[in-house]
């Protein structure tokens, strides 16, 4: 790990603390929802443990896109050799998918495989949308 990539660790750990010791205090309130932790409270070290935790992400993601646009790979060619034909090159490609509640945000390498990975998301958000009415009822 980068050492600039601590700050959001540390940002993410102090608002985890600061939340705790909210609902240490009796500043916040835990309850749970289904399966998933949720806090609400009112008091000041609440808010700013919970902006600490949003900030954490928000850092982390602009400073890991700083370091993938500062760093630019060297083009290298293989030493010509008679007779001898280089390896063809294979471009790898990479894309995937997160859930965030029903709504599906794609990503990719390129522009056909983040559109893959948005179909199936969508796939996968609508079977699991029916599959949960169908509980439901």
């Amino acid at each position: 790990m980068s050492p600039r990539m601590l700050l959001p660790v540390l940002m993410f750990i102090a608002g985890v603390v600061l939340v705790a010791a909210a609902v240490a205090t009796g500043e916040a309130e835990v309850s749970l929802l289904v399966i998933f932790p949720v806090f609400s409270g009112s008091g000041p070290m609440f808010l700013v443990g919970t902006a600490l935790i949003a900030l954490s992400f928000i850092a982390g993601f602009v400073l890991l896109a700083m370091g993938q646009a500062e760093v630019e790979p060297i083009p290298r060619r293989p030493p010509e050799v008679r007779g001898v034909e280089p390896a063809p090159t294979v471009e790898k490609k990479y894309g995937g998918f997160v859930l965030v509640g029903p709504f599906p945000i794609a990503f990719g390498s390129d522009k056909s495989t983040a559109m893959i990975m948005l179909i199936v998301g969508v796939v996968l958000a609508v079977i699991l949308l029916g599959l949960l009415i169908a509980l439901a009822q």
